[in-house]
């Protein structure tokens, strides 16, 4: 029997949300999805606070975060995980459209897994999933 993995997405398009749900779907991952749409609500459920205070399941077993998100970025959401002691050993992988090569190496520094340059296809997110999904779940 196949593992179910439980995956939160970070992410404020909602388009992106829908695309990355599709390209684990199609990479044949038995999975659970959790979006949130900022780093704020990411943490809410980490750390089950506000809304998410009854939630049973607040362990995934990966992070796919966007730095570019209202209230709190990628890179704040990032350097709270990697401070916690509860939350630091998950992967966390950064998938974003930023091209900056100084983005790269913060995510990097902040404690990312891996860092992945959003594509202006869902083709490009597709391998990207199934790169993350070799990686996590082989």
């Amino acid at each position: 029997m196949q593992k179910l993995f439980h995956i939160v997405v970070a992410d404020d398009d909602v388009d992106d949300q829908e695309l990355v749900q599709q390209a684990f779907s199609d990479a044949k991952v038995k999975f659970r999805l959790t979006k949130v749409f900022d780093g704020i609500q990411l943490l809410d459920f980490l750390l089950k606070r506000q809304k998410f205070r009854d939630n049973p399941d607040a362990n995934p077993n990966l992070i796919l975060l966007d730095l570019n998100m209202p209230l709190m970025d990628g890179f704040e959401a990032l350097n709270e995980i990697r401070s916690s002691p509860k939350l630091r050993d998950i992967p966390v992988y950064v998938i974003t459209t930023s091209n900056a090569h100084s983005d790269k190496e913060k995510a990097l520094k902040y404690g990312a897994t891996g860092f992945y340059r959003k594509g202006a296809s869902s083709k490009d997110l597709k391998r990207i999933v199934k790169e993350v999904c070799f990686d996590c779940f082989a």
